[in-house]
């Protein structure tokens, strides 16, 4: 197991579209990301080959989860909370983390739970395709 930062939008594209079925974001969002100084990817690889990652946006000591990406075939294996675990670590004690989920999520709650989320608010029809509720969940590191 290898984690690096993510340097190629495409790969971060296609690894979207693996872990969600389609990507929640088009190629150009992703190389946009990659290039602010404000955002932080990191790549979970097994035998180097990426199937996964994670990335905010920090703002002063706020850190907004973006996207918990990881392939399909990889799914409920544990790998998401360690990927999310180990990223989590690298910001500063305090920072406030903040995520949303769609309801339906169960597993990725689970994961956020594990990792000391709480649900602090719901929005209604904050999802599209199909429309659906999200958590709101937050924790401080």
């Amino acid at each position: 197991m290898d984690f690096r930062p993510a340097t190629d939008a495409s790969e971060l594209f296609e690894l979207a579209q693996d872990a969600y079925g389609e990507a929640p974001w088009p190629l150009e969002s992703f190389e946009r990301d990659l290039k602010s100084r404000l955002t932080s990817y990191l790549v979970l690889a097994l035998d180097a080959k990426p199937i996964g990652f994670v990335a905010g946006t920090l703002v002063i000591d706020e850190l907004s989860v973006s996207n918990v990406a990881i392939g399909q075939a990889y799914q409920g294996r544990g790998y998401g909370q360690m990927l999310l675990k180990r990223w989590l670590d690298d910001f500063a004690p305090d920072t406030r983390v903040l995520l949303e989920v769609r309801a339906s999520n169960v597993a990725a709650r689970h994961v956020y739970e594990n990792l000391g989320f709480h649900v602090y608010h719901m929005r209604k029809d904050y999802y599209h395709h199909p429309v659906e509720d999200a958590y709101l969940m937050d924790c401080y590191l």
